[in-house]
């Protein structure tokens, strides 16, 4: 016998300036151990939203699934999976995105096939459009992605990862309240000025310029955003002071800048060091609006999705 682990890191996107083009993916993970079963599928939750998940063919993991075996004529048996979730749900760390790729990669499992990259992101695709979710959640590090048109087959990504350094760390701020994405894109407006799309480009090219050269103190600069997050922090308790903190970069020792994580309401603090003190800082807007936040210093994840088989003495 053998047990089958599909392990998929959560992910930070946007990065300031860089909207919808690049995201991080952290060392918070989604695990399932996949027990196979000849027909139907049956999911042990814990963790992270674990009371409110689907415990049965409609859970989120079984459906993607499913969709890519009819999608490729494959039959697949069933499966019992035990999903240990690290991700908060609804907060900006991309929870969906780390649950299709472990369906995708759960077909996988089941069909004994191993999709190529241009596949893999053409199915995940039709589940949600964030590529900067999950292009990191597949690759890990720091991914580039771009939605593509391949002809007569659809939308697929295009991506560059490189490394992320082991230096610079991520604190989360993570308020007690969710915000659905869709409600945070609706919130943004259909045109922009000229010069904020100018200002966003420039520092969207020099946060991969500053990793790239290790010039580290430019990473402050390169999450400032005219974009989204002005239209974003009005909606959330404390979340224009949490992002005010980004005005504190090369100021508070260690801190290299500030940013909301996907459409929040996470926030994500980019540092070196002095990780209590900025946690602090963190926290005080949120707790100042009357709600709770817990703080979470994590690494980043380099490695991106794995799937790891251990044999077991029957």
């Amino acid at each position: 016998m053998s047990r089958i682990e599909i392990t998929v890191p959560a992910s930070t996107s946007n990065l300031g300036a860089s909207f919808d083009t690049c995201g991080l993916a952290l060392a918070l993970y989604l695990k399932a151990d996949v027990e196979e079963r000849e027909s139907g599928f049956e999911v042990i939750a814990t963790g992270e939203g674990a009371q409110s998940l689907p415990r049965d063919e409609t859970n989120l993991i079984v459906r993607v699934a499913r969709a890519v075996a009819d999608s490729r004529g494959k039959r697949i048996g069933g499966a019992r999976l035990f999903v240990a979730n690290q991700i908060p749900l609804a907060r900006g760390l991309g929870s969906s995105s780390a649950a299709i790729v472990a369906g995708i990669s759960l077909y996988e499992t089941l069909a004994g096939e191993r999709l190529n990259e241009d596949e893999f992101f053409r199915y995940a695709l039709e589940f949600e459009e964030h590529g900067d979710n999950l292009a990191p959640s597949l690759k890990g590090g720091l991914v580039v992605a771009c939605i593509v048109e391949r002809e007569g087959v659809g939308q697929s990504l295009v991506t560059i990862k490189r490394a992320w350094p082991e230096e610079v760390r991520i604190i989360l701020a993570i308020p007690e309240f969710e915000m659905e994405t869709a409600e945070m894109r609706a919130a943004l407006p259909q045109t922009v000025p000229m010069t904020d799309a100018v200002f966003n480009v420039q520092r969207a090219a020099l946060l991969q310029a500053a990793i790239s050269e290790k010039r580290f103190e430019l990473i402050g600069e390169a999450l400032r955003d005219r974009l989204h997050q002005p239209y974003r922090a009005p909606l959330a308790p404390g979340l224009k002071d949490l992002l005010k903190l980004n005005d504190e970069a090369g100021r508070v020792r260690g801190l290299l800048g500030v940013a909301l994580s996907g459409a929040g309401s996470t926030v994500a603090a980019f540092v070196t060091e002095n990780g209590d003190e900025i946690a602090g800082m963190l926290r005080a807007p949120v707790e100042a609006a009357g709600l709770r936040v817990k703080t979470l210093e994590v690494a980043v994840d380099n490695r991106g999705r794995t799937i790891s088989t251990q044999r077991l003495e029957v």
